[in-house]
């Protein structure tokens, strides 16, 4: 009988080892299956952030309007013990005097190669003279940083760093080339990034905190040519591809994006008036912006937005916008580039001196768009872009307030980048 109750009771103690295992295994089950979900949410946002083309997705206009008013366009500089201006000699103040912040296809590149014409100015960049030092590169040195918070120390030690690790450039020429060099102490460089301008908030308020004395280069082109070089950039015909979106269908899924975050709206003159500049536009713009990534066919020609950011910025350091900054007609630069050199080198405090080269990179060709095989753009295209930009031209010409921007683009009629570029000689420059 003893050993009878025995066994009973080893057995009851298994059965209840056994159900709290049991209960234990589908609570760590039911643990995983919610964690699975949350992560599957994560990866689908992921994936519709990675691909720019416009896809439909689950969330709503209003889930849109949620998302951007949850986004954080507010920097805090963390400055702490550290001097707002380094000494002029110091390699970080010269190798940031100045930055080409855009526009992509405006002749960013054009104007870098020319500028490095000058005797006294380097490039801080490598390959052919983009560093996008203050979105990418930021984005992985400081990944895991505050993301409001900018350690302006730690910004230019990883900036000098930067410099120090081109070792191309620092071979170069026994290092005639590199800013870094001692033997380089009485120049200054400069380096471009066209995405820059199209980055929102974030870039000029990492640039102004780690170097304040910074001068800002912007050259812009009509939208609607910019619109269709970015396009043949983009898809250039001697790269073959499974499918390639037409013109139409490439800018229209990046006006689908720029209308579900609330830029793009049914207007009327008064509405947009009170819209343009304001909180509400500027946080529907930020939140387009992680959408379009680094594409933004339309976005990238809404220039008024993307300079009011660079300007308001500038005043929350103090930065004298009639002395920083620098706004060039990439049709003016193309037709008269000596004209654009001596502006742009004035601007960075240097007296127009050139060497031997100068007439040879003025003449050359830098990174044309190959619009061989295109069949141009439509009328009717040409003109709905032209009706759309608009408004944000009358904008940007009212904000530059200079006489030379009244009206530059407002020709509708205009013959379109392609068809200019095919009567004019192999030459031409053409972004």
């Amino acid at each position: 009988m003893r050993k009878n109750t025995h066994r009973w009771a080893i057995l009851l103690f298994m059965l209840a080892v056994y159900a709290i295992a049991s209960t234990s295994l589908v609570t760590r089950s039911l643990l995983r299956s919610s964690n699975d979900r949350v992560d599957l949410g994560g990866a689908q946002v992921m994936n519709f952030e990675e691909t720019d083309d416009g896809a439909d997705t689950e969330e709503t206009d209003d889930e849109a309007d949620q998302l951007a008013e949850t986004l954080d366009t507010s920097f805090v500089c963390d400055g702490e013990h550290t001097p707002d201006y380094l000494p002029p000699n110091h390699v970080v103040r010269r190798s940031l005097h100045g930055v080409i912040i855009g526009t992509m296809k405006g002749g960013t590149q054009a104007l870098h190669k020319i500028l490095l014409t000058h005797p006294k100015i380097l490039s801080s960049s490598t390959g052919h003279g983009e560093l996008h030092f203050f979105n990418r590169y930021y984005q992985k040195l400081f990944s895991q940083q505050a993301h409001d918070v900018i350690p302006r120390q730690k910004t230019r030690q990883a900036f000098l760093k930067t410099l120090k690790d081109r070792k191309a450039i620092r071979k170069r020429n026994n290092g005639r080339e590199d800013i870094t060099n001692n033997k380089n102490k009485n120049k200054v460089a400069f380096h471009s990034a066209p995405l820059y301008l199209f980055s929102g908030r974030k870039v000029p308020a990492r640039m102004f905190c780690t170097a304040p004395w910074v001068k800002v280069i912007a050259i812009l082109r009509n939208p609607v040519e910019r619109a269709f070089s970015h396009y043949h950039f983009v898809y250039p015909s001697s790269r073959k591809r499974d499918y390639t979106p037409s013109f139409d269908e490439f800018i229209t899924s990046d006006i689908s994006l720029l209308k579900k975050a609330g830029v793009l709206r049914d207007w009327n003159s008064a509405s947009f008036e009170s819209f343009a500049g304001s909180d509400e536009e500027f946080r529907a713009w930020e939140q387009y912006l992680t959408w379009a990534k680094s594409q933004g066919p339309v976005g990238r020609g809404m220039y008024s937005i993307q300079l009011e950011i660079w300007m308001d910025e500038f005043k929350k350091y103090n930065k004298s916008i009639d002395d920083d900054l620098l706004v060039l007609q990439s049709e003016s630069s193309k037709e008269y580039p000596q004209e654009s050199y001596h502006q742009a080198v004035q601007f960075l405090g240097l007296e127009p001196r050139t060497i031997r080269k100068h007439k040879h990179v003025l003449a050359k060709d830098h990174h044309a768009t190959d619009y061989s095989g295109s069949d141009g753009m439509s009328n009717t295209t040409r003109d709905m872009l032209y009706k759309l930009f608009e408004p944000y031209n009358k904008r940007l010409y009212n904000l530059l307030g200079k006489d030379e921007w009244v009206g530059v683009w407002d020709d509708s009629k205009e013959e379109n980048a392609f068809t200019r570029n095919a009567t004019k000689s192999n030459n031409t420059k053409i972004s």
